[in-house]
């Protein structure tokens, strides 16, 4: 039989809440927020149900974790900050470490006292009722984020969509190479070309746009001036042997200057954090730059 998790959330002082996968998948990759518990920790259970048919037939296990809510209502920095605690709760021990450490165990524990939490036998009836319900009274309420529910992507979407995107790269890579007064010219000729060419228009003036960005972006690595990002990114290595980002520091600052000294500040904050698995990875970038990371996805 397959396994599957299903998550219910328990606001205090209300009934619990069925989180649909779609919204779970929504909050854990920040595109869909719950303003409405923004700046809160919020009680989760999981609970893992065995399938047959797509239906559940067989309750497995059930765990409590906290999820915690920024404010505008996203859960992504909170999973991050859960991640980096769990990860400095495994123990490491070299082969010629003679003392064992009692860090990790002081971290399990503070790692339970803030992300975990037990539910009860009303709890847990309270999920399975919704599960398999007798009445119409025993289903839960499902909990609603803010963003509208997605058009389904057909095989023959996808498949275009693919086909026409697989060439951005050399259109990027092609345009990031043109000096300044070259990308002026394009990007005045392919305005010129939209006007003329109307059934490619919307084409030619993305390609317009594209240069627009770059000579902004050039613009501002030249001066320093501008808003300007310091970041300190955290990345952990795995016991896989495969390194992540787990946790993303930043400032948003005014100039490159002041962006420097920032994060020279956010090494010093957080140097604590380093250890044998874990480095710290400082840089300074524009806020056009910032805007594309692939962590703010």
């Amino acid at each position: 039989m397959a396994l599957s998790v299903r998550y219910y959330l328990f606001p205090e002082g209300s009934d619990p809440l069925r989180l649909s996968q779609r919204l779970v998948e929504g909050l854990t990759h920040g595109k869909d927020p719950m303003p409405q518990y923004a700046d809160t920790r919020q009680r989760v259970m999981g609970v893992v149900v065995q399938n047959e048919d797509g239906k559940p037939t067989h309750l497995d296990r059930t765990y409590g974790t906290m999820w915690t809510f920024n404010e505008d209502g996203e859960i992504r920095e909170g999973l991050q900050e859960a991640v980096f605690e769990a990860m400095n709760s495994v123990a490491v021990q070299s082969p010629s470490d003679t003392v064992v450490s009692i860090r990790p165990q002081l971290s399990k524990k503070r790692f339970a006292e803030k992300f975990r939490w037990e539910p009860s036998a009303a709890d847990i009836n309270r999920v399975i009722q919704d599960l398999w319900p007798k009445q119409k009274a025993d289903r839960l309420k499902e909990a609603k984020g803010v963003s509208q529910r997605k058009p389904a992507l057909t095989f023959e979407a996808k498949h275009t969509l693919d086909k026409i995107s697989a060439g951005f790269w050399e259109i990027s890579h092609a345009i990031e190479a043109l000096k300044e007064p070259s990308l002026r010219g394009f990007a005045f000729e392919a305005r010129k070309r939209a006007s003329e060419d109307l059934e490619h228009r919307h084409l030619y003036n993305a390609l317009a746009e594209a240069a627009v960005d770059r000579l902004e972006l050039l613009k501002r690595q030249k001066t320093g001036k501008g808003i300007w990002y310091a970041v300190l990114e955290v990345i952990m290595t795995r016991p896989e042997g495969f390194s992540e980002t787990t946790q993303v520091y930043h400032e948003r600052c005014d100039g490159r200057d002041a962006a420097v000294v920032a994060t020279r500040k956010l090494l010093v904050r957080h140097a604590e954090l380093f250890n044998d698995y874990t480095d710290l990875e400082a840089s300074v970038m524009t806020d056009l730059e910032w805007e594309v990371m692939a962590y703010l996805d």
